[in-house]
């Protein structure tokens, strides 16, 4: 299992040249002040809305690391709403798209720097590889305060120590490091440079026992150092989940895409840049991930020819579309018929290109309600603040390793923001907003974000049974037509 899971990483999505042969200058970054409103605390990515009202969204590479309180923090530690200044980067088509870091201002906390420390001692301090030679590995370690770092990790960094190199993907997540790892002795520790930020100044050379094939140049890597326990990453954040039942959400679990691109031989989201888009065959079904996914408002939907327009997310750009025959339609978690999409709400599409290029072919639409259900994940009211709710996506109950049912951790966060016009429903009944509390599992539906026009919720859902009641209204007409 162990050589299988490590040839399996050994073909994962390479990391940018660039990114590989260093750690970037921060002199061209781009400083955006801002209010952060969403985050994805798996894949390592989110959004803020800088003060000039722009939705920014970014992701953050393996070095990237947040601050708040002065120190170093995991996504999960920052609250909504905190303002602070986000420090990006381009990305590969300019856009300012990469987080490396933010800013808040404020002296480094102690009990912050202690919870960061806490947190990467259960997953592995990460860092990327820079070179293998014979039995050897040699790690140049991520930080974006090398003497926190130092001070927190030098003692067990020397020469003699010993700790297990684990096999990660390039959003820090691990496999499963009791098989997808080897056993280390440090054989040499060097200083390195800190001008660049990600480098902690800190290169270790260990010697390993057996060469995974996850152990290549460029690819990331957690270190369980001497006297840490080593460990599965927690439920959800874990690319394998062993010990768990199976894994509903489907965006949690191993990304095929992402991590094998050499099996896709046109581009995807997540890979293969350098190849073209899959063009579609009369008949044939497109394959898996073959899609460029873009969210929307949807405009105008004719039933009688299968067109529609939608404005897309951000953008605000028109986009003219015709559904592919053979397509898939999902609205409050049911299969409607095209002219029971309303308009004005925000969803997904899954856009193929026509003959001239464009991407104007549809093959699935499905609305925020219809995602967040298939991948069975609910939003939990955490906070009401007058027209802006806070809230944490979580996941269902689960087996844990001794059969106990448990929630998993949240697996990120978001502000929605609420009208006078959102409806709230509870049961069959539309109640007021005022008896939304916290502790209430949401769905909802809303509009798109778009320039000058902030996404608002149409409708919120509270509460599982709601949820079911409402799906199963929406498939009982389809069901009497049959």
């Amino acid at each position: 299992m162990r050589t299988l899971c490590a040839f399996l990483f050994a073909s994962a999505l390479s990391l940018a040249a660039a990114d590989v042969a260093g750690f970037p200058s921060l002199n061209d970054a781009r400083r955006i002040h801002g209010e952060l409103v969403g985050l994805d605390f798996i894949h390592r990515s989110g959004e803020f809305r800088a003060d000039d009202g722009k939705l920014m969204s970014f992701s953050m590479l393996p070095y990237a690391v947040m601050k708040y309180h002065g120190a170093e923090a995991d996504l999960r530690e920052v609250p909504l709403g905190t303002k602070m200044t986000f420090v990006m980067l381009p990305d590969a088509e300019g856009k300012m798209t990469r987080l490396t870091t933010t800013d808040d201002g404020q002296a480094a906390d102690a009990a912050q720097l202690r919870k960061f420390r806490e947190f990467t001692e259960k997953r592995g301090v990460a860092g990327w590889i820079d070179k293998t030679e014979g039995n050897t590995v040699t790690v140049t370690f991520f930080s974006g305060d090398p003497a926190a770092f130092q001070a927190a990790y030098g003692e067990l960094l020397a020469v003699g120590k010993g700790g297990k190199l684990c096999v990660a993907n390039d959003e820090l997540r691990t496999w499963n490091p009791g098989v997808d790892g080897e056993g280390c002795s440090i054989t040499e520790v060097n200083k390195v440079p800190t001008e660049y930020f990600g480098s902690s100044g800190v290169q270790v050379t260990v010697k390993v026992s057996n060469m995974l094939e996850g152990f290549r140049r460029g690819r990331v890597v957690r270190v369980f150092l001497t006297g840490w326990k080593v460990q599965d990453q927690f439920y959800g954040e874990s690319l394998m989940g062993y010990g768990f039942g199976r894994m509903l959400n489907q965006e949690l679990v191993e990304n095929v895409a992402k991590e094998y691109p050499e099996q896709f031989p046109f581009r995807t989201e997540f890979s293969n840049a350098h190849l073209p888009w899959y063009q579609l065959k009369d008949d044939v079904k497109p394959p898996p991930f073959s899609e460029h996914v873009v969210f929307g408002e949807l405009v105008q939907a004719d039933a009688k020819t299968g067109s529609g327009k939608f404005m897309a997310e951000l953008a605000g750009e028109q986009v003219n579309f015709t559904l592919l025959k053979h397509h898939t339609l999902k609205y409050l978690g049911a299969d409607p018929q095209f002219a029971q999409l309303p308009t004005g709400q925000r969803y997904r599409f899954h856009l193929y290109q026509d003959a001239t290029g464009a991407f104007s072919r549809v093959s699935f639409i499905s609305d925020d309600f219809s995602h967040a259900s298939a991948n069975a994940i609910t939003a939990r009211v955490t906070a009401i603040h007058g027209k802006r709710i806070h809230v944490a996506w979580q996941l269902p109950l689960v087996k844990d390793y001794n059969g106990d049912m448990q929630r998993p951790q949240d697996i990120g966060s978001a502000i929605l923001k609420v009208s006078d016009a959102t409806r709230v429903w509870k049961g069959e009944q539309q109640v007021k907003l005022a008896d939304l509390k916290e502790g209430d599992a949401l769905l909802f539906n809303r509009t798109a974000e778009l320039p000058g026009k902030a996404s608002v919720c149409t409708d919120l859902w509270i509460g599982e049974e709601t949820h079911k009641m409402v799906t199963e209204k929406m498939r009982k007409p389809a069901v009497a037509k049959k």
